[in-house]
């Protein structure tokens, strides 16, 4: 179980207790920047980018506690294929190394074998500006009208994080109706992802998914 607790100060916060651990959410903690500005050729299939406020933000994603962040979808009728998912984040002072997973969701945890897993990759910003994120899942097969949960972990390369943590861009959790933000406090423990429930913030990852036929 958790707890969420709503603290007034002159910068908006609800912070979702686990344990010893704590989820925040801020609104205006992060400057966006033109690194943002670009929109990707492509016309995403689900689009959360639209309602973004371009500061407000779920932390802390990295190590030495909450080290996987992501998105339950449902896929569209019309699509097969999932082929890249893009977040923004914000961070500096130090790197990690992470995946992006991309599993079927059972309504409180990843389940089954990975339907696709990225390469890993650093992620080591030289500044506090946002930074698009994209992981490639080439057009990795899902099944239309059910769940899913799109993730990055730095799970399974835990040892390679240098005490680093990330922002993410949040939304309202009526910006998306097919899904919701979710999180687990891991500490590398990659097994959790499929035999632990995870954790849900009552919101919405800023994030893009394009899905094909």
């Amino acid at each position: 179980m958790f707890r969420a607790t709503f603290v007034a100060s002159s910068v908006r916060r609800v912070a979702i207790m686990v344990g010893a651990l704590s989820l925040v959410l801020v609104a205006g903690a992060v400057q966006a920047s033109a690194s943002t500005a670009g929109a990707a050729k492509a016309r995403p299939t689900i689009n959360t980018f639209k309602d973004w406020d371009g500061s407000q933000a779920v932390i802390p994603f990295g190590c030495p506690d909450t080290t996987t962040y992501g998105q339950v979808i449902t896929v569209p009728g019309s699509k097969t294929t999932m082929n890249k998912v893009t977040w923004v984040w914000s961070g500096m002072g130090g790197s990690m190394v992470v995946r992006g997973e991309l599993y079927a969701w059972d309504g409180t945890k990843a389940t089954g074998s990975a339907v696709f897993e990225t390469a890993p990759r650093t992620i080591a910003f030289a500044d506090s500006a946002w930074h698009h994120v994209s992981f490639n899942f080439h057009g990795a097969s899902v099944t239309p009208h059910q769940k899913y949960v799109v993730f990055a972990s730095i799970d399974k390369d835990y040892e390679q994080c240098s005490n680093y943590t990330v922002a993410w861009g949040a939304v309202s959790d009526a910006s998306y109706g097919g899904g919701f933000f979710v999180f687990q406090n891991n500490s590398g423990n990659e097994a959790n992802w499929t035999t632990v429930s995870w954790n849900g913030a009552g919101i919405d990852s800023t994030f893009k998914a394009y899905l094909g036929t």
